[in-house]
């Protein structure tokens, strides 16, 4: 098993834990907090499975980054309202209080984790053939600053013909058979 399929594994799996533990107290986060992070997680092991896709994993590393922002506004709206009903009740003693700290504590580290999981994804997107040319806006082009044009591309279009040029003669000159040289029979 090669090094970035391992890598993969151990992110996903990773994630995972961290989701799991975060849900553990489920008046403190929203469900949206569980569906984009299984979804993101299910993306992950799209790209595990195809191993060689570089668009699983470009699907896979975008979806992580936007799990980021997901999750710093979801944490930014529910973490005070867990707070004022987990921790300022007075009556709210053990179980509970240690639950939300406990969510809370997983869904910071979980956070926390993600820029360096989206570095390893994007290594292994690079690695899968993937390029900054790839991103790019359909009628627009490539996005300045994310790579070069499509001409400057080391791969011949297969539906642009080649240049021929028959015989050694030159383009502008039109053919004329008279000038081939006579084989004699």
């Amino acid at each position: 098993m090669n090094p970035p399929q391992i890598t993969l594994k151990l992110i996903v799996f990773l994630h995972f834990i961290f989701t799991t533990w975060a849900c553990m107290c489920p008046q403190f986060l929203p469900l949206s907090y569980t569906y984009m992070n299984l979804f993101v997680l299910s993306l992950g092991v799209w790209s595990i499975v195809h191993h060689e896709s570089s668009d699983a994993a470009l699907m896979f590393m975008m979806c992580h980054l936007f799990s980021i922002l997901h999750d710093i506004i979801l944490l930014g709206i529910y973490e005070p309202r867990g707070y004022a009903v987990f921790e300022q009740n007075p009556q709210l003693y053990g179980t509970p209080r240690n639950e939300y700290r406990f969510s809370l504590g997983m869904a910071i580290v979980n956070l926390i984790a993600k820029p360096i999981t989206a570095f390893l994804i994007y290594r292994i997107y690079r690695e899968r053939g993937g390029s900054y040319s790839d991103f790019n806006i359909p009628g627009v082009g490539s996005l300045p600053g994310f790579g070069g044009s499509p001409q400057h591309s080391a791969y011949e279009d297969i539906d642009t013909p080649a240049p021929t040029n028959p015989g050694g003669m030159d383009d502008h000159q039109p053919y004329d058979p008279s000038q081939q040289p006579y084989s004699g029979v």
